[in-house]
């Protein structure tokens, strides 16, 4: 039922997250979306049922009017999603343009709907639906006839096959980079998934609305939902065989934003170059290769000598990253399977976009059994690749603390800021989680509660959760501290 409700309605809310996972590592987690395969299915099973409409002028006006309402009414109950947009509004223009004679051209389509949708939503430009539902249709458009007709095939059942697979590849040239740049891994074995996803996926949809239009016939009913069944668990299997492949899945790619433009370049200029033939946009391609090269090699290196301590904003819940190159160690006020399972959310697209190799959980409190060359830690003090952070467990601050360089507070009472005034050397910044000054104090109240002029309160609209101590010293340790919030 989930994956009907997902691959039917677009309500992905019910699908086990082992399962969503699966479908993103071979590459089918767009089958679970509703695009432009759902739309088109609609739109070209209504256009045949009302064809007969067609004979007469007032007949042809009446099925364009049924078939938009019938794009949009389904547009509207799958959530509008950037690619819902998309595609009903370019198969709208199909429809206006059959309804008068004519003849689409499919770029003018695209650049119509998407500047429609712009019109209505600029926003929408940002939304990472969007990119990559216009992305993978204009590649496919452009490149799958030209990947198809390099190999002639005689066989149909091999020719289907083969249109499939340029399909999947065409797709791919204009998504990859977008794909890899947000989510950090690449499906080795997409083009592999696709030649059995699509398929048994556009069976589905037709199963089941053949399903919803006869499921109150009890005899027929029953034995088209036993056809829905096994097509889902051969979807499921498919998928889940593509999964059990050796190296199903490239993970923990990092990839910037220089590189995403990069490789766009490369694919402007391969495009310009299949067009014009000319050997400028060669040599072209061939430099923006060298200069992605000479971009993933900066980046190998800032990943290898990166050093950051990063505070998580996850409410009620303590978490720290300490990033040391490849390697990383998590420190949480909670025990290390909560922490995956609660956190992960946080910590798996952290570890993506700076590449790490290693991951680790340790405890906020008490001692910790494993150490690292890089960071040690003894109850509330962790030392961090030579700098010192004291994270005591109460909100008190007391006269005595030990030598640090920056103190991390799960909370802070303002009687307690007052005495960090006489360590001028120790104080730098201060990050709290709420204004210290409320508009309903009068201006004596305020000048009388004035903080030491060594501490500077940066409040984030209440956004920020913990308190960040930081010193002077931490300027010269090549440490980048950082704050996420959710």
């Amino acid at each position: 039922m989930s994956i009907l409700s997902a691959l039917v309605l677009g309500d992905r809310e019910n699908i086990d997250p082992e399962i969503k996972s699966e479908f993103a590592n071979s590459g089918a987690i767009h089958i679970l979306a509703v695009s432009g395969l759902h739309v088109g299915i609609i739109y070209f099973v209504f256009s045949f049922l009302l064809k007969f409409l067609k004979t007469h002028r007032k007949g042809r006006l009446a099925r364009l009017f049924i078939l938009l309402a019938i794009i949009w009414i389904y547009a509207f109950i799958t959530g509008l999603s950037p690619s819902v947009q998309r595609a009903a509004t370019m198969f709208s223009f199909i429809a206006i343009g059959e309804n008068i004679n004519r003849q689409n051209n499919i770029y003018n389509t695209l650049a119509a709907s998407a500047f429609l949708l712009l019109l209505v939503n600029p926003n929408l430009l940002f939304e990472v639906g969007f990119q990559l539902s216009y992305a993978a249709v204009l590649s496919i458009v452009f490149f799958q006839p030209m990947i198809y007709h390099t190999i002639y095939i005689s066989n149909w059942w091999l020719d289907k096959i083969w249109g499939l697979l340029t399909v999947s590849l065409a797709a791919q040239v204009g998504v990859s980079p977008l794909s890899i740049f947000y989510f950090h891994q690449f499906p080795v074995y997409f083009w592999l998934t696709n030649l059995f996803a699509i398929p048994l996926t556009t069976l589905i949809i037709y199963t089941a609305f053949l399903l919803l239009t006869l499921s109150f016939i009890p005899f027929i009913g029953k034995a088209i939902a036993f056809l829905l069944h096994i097509l889902v668990k051969a979807l499921l299997a498919s998928v889940w065989a593509v999964n059990t492949v050796p190296g199903a899945v490239i993970p923990n790619i990092s990839f910037t934003a220089p590189m995403l433009l990069t490789s766009f370049l490369v694919i402007i200029f391969l495009t310009l170059f299949i067009i014009r033939k000319q050997r400028i946009f060669l040599q072209l391609i061939l430099v923006s290769f060298i200069i992605l090269a000479g971009i993933t090699t900066i980046n190998k290196y800032r990943i290898l000598t990166q050093r950051e301590i990063v505070f998580f904003h996850v409410p009620r819940k303590t978490l720290i990253a300490a990033v040391h190159g490849k390697n990383i160690v998590w420190i949480s006020s909670e025990d290390s399977i909560i922490t995956r399972q609660k956190m992960g959310i946080y910590m798996k697209p952290f570890e993506q976009l700076h590449g790490i190799k290693s991951s680790v959980i340790i405890p906020l409190s008490g001692k910790s059994a494993q150490q690292f060359p890089f960071l040690k830690k003894k109850n509330n003090m962790i030392n961090f690749a030579g700098m010192k952070i004291w994270s005591p467990e109460k909100a008190e601050i007391t006269e005595f603390m030990p030598p640090t360089d920056l103190i991390y507070l799960h909370k802070i009472y303002r009687k307690d800021i007052t005495k960090f005034e006489a360590k001028e050397s120790l104080v730098a910044q201060f990050v709290t989680n709420t204004p210290l000054f409320s508009d309903k104090r009068s201006e004596k109240e305020e000048k009388s509660d004035m903080l030491p002029k060594n501490i500077h309160s940066l409040p984030d609209k209440g956004a920020l959760s913990a308190n960040i101590l930081i010193s002077d010293k931490n300027k010269k340790s090549g440490i980048k501290i950082g704050y996420i919030t959710h």
